[in-house]
């Protein structure tokens, strides 16, 4: 049987309606209730409060390592439940804005709540894939003024790409399933000049270095299978960015790089690794809130929580979360 579509959106202002196909349910179930349900990590106490002073990363420690920025393991990761894929998203507080979202969406029906989305003025900000199945977040934030998207049956559709290229549309978005597919999202409105993007049966590490090195960094990310594809965007409005790999060893590194500025900016999984990727926005944000969740299924009874607050789904994938 598969299993149902859900969808839901909030204004801003304590006024919620009926996102395309049907309202997800906002009252907890009880394995939700379940602590170990839960994000069991330090990473829930993620409450970063910035004032503005959050001060640079070692660049002569990382002039004297170059392996420094690939990490090998995001610290605070505390998880309780071993062996298990999961849905990691990543709020970040804003001014109150409308944000929608659906999830175990077909191929078929994608484009219609797409379709209805633009209409109101909301775009894609993120997608991702579970069990073959699509969800992504529509939001009235992005500063998009024209929008694109396509699934293909290949991972990803180089041609349709670098037409979309061609028609001055970037990538903004990007989710792939396990049966091979991708779902890719190029949007008009972007900051971005210039872009690259690789496909590798392992995370591209040597790449993302040679990208940082060329002016890039890196702004989408997703997994299909084994396979990683990696999105790099010149003037992306990013000064420094870091990659944690594979969320395993306990360590300071996420905090540490939390307190010196940074922000979880993407992030993506297969059933074997996991990558995230932090960076320090060119333009300091003061008082700038990160919250991140792991959930056994897509996080839709905590997201009416989350809206309340002004916190907004930035980030989200599914996959492995610990060995």
């Amino acid at each position: 049987m598969r299993p149902p579509m859900g969808g839901g959106s909030f204004t801003g202002r304590g006024e919620r309606d009926g996102g395309g196909g049907r309202d997800s349910h906002p009252e907890l179930k009880e394995k939700d209730k379940d602590p170990t349900s839960k994000l069991c990590l330090d990473m829930s106490d993620l409450r970063i409060e910035r004032d503005g002073g959050g001060g640079r990363p070692d660049k002569e420690k990382d002039k004297a390592d170059p392996t420094s920025k690939i990490c090998s393991a995001m610290s605070d990761l505390r998880i309780e439940r071993i062996g298990t894929t999961q849905w990691i998203s990543v709020y970040t507080k804003r001014a109150p804005v409308k944000q929608r979202y659906h999830y175990n969406v077909t191929d078929i029906r994608l484009h219609h709540h797409v379709e209805k989305g633009h209409k109101e003025g909301l775009f894609i900000s993120c997608v991702a894939s579970e069990a073959n199945l699509w969800a992504f977040i529509l939001d009235g934030g992005t500063g998009f003024t024209c929008q694109v998207c396509q699934v293909s049956s290949v991972f990803l559709h180089k041609k349709w790409i670098m037409k979309q290229w061609e028609n001055k549309y970037l990538i903004t978005s990007i989710a792939g399933a396990n049966n091979g597919s991708s779902l890719v999202v190029m949007s008009k409105g972007t900051s971005y000049t210039q872009q690259s993007y690789k496909v590798s049966d392992l995370f591209p590490y040597k790449w993302v270095n040679k990208k940082w090195k060329e002016g890039f960094h890196v702004t989408s990310m997703a997994t299909s299978g084994s396979l990683w594809c990696v999105v790099a965007s010149r003037n992306s409005g990013y000064s420094e960015q870091v990659v944690e790999l594979d969320f395993l060893n306990p360590s300071e590194d996420i905090h540490r790089r939390l307190e010196r500025g940074y922000m979880i900016t993407s992030m993506a999984a297969t059933a074997d690794q996991a990558a995230l990727i932090l960076s320090i926005p060119k333009r300091k944000a003061t008082d700038k809130i990160q919250e991140t969740l792991r959930t056994s299924v897509f996080p839709s009874s905590y997201l009416k929580d989350k809206w309340a607050k002004n916190m907004y789904i930035t980030s989200m994938c599914y996959g492995r979360t610990v060995c």
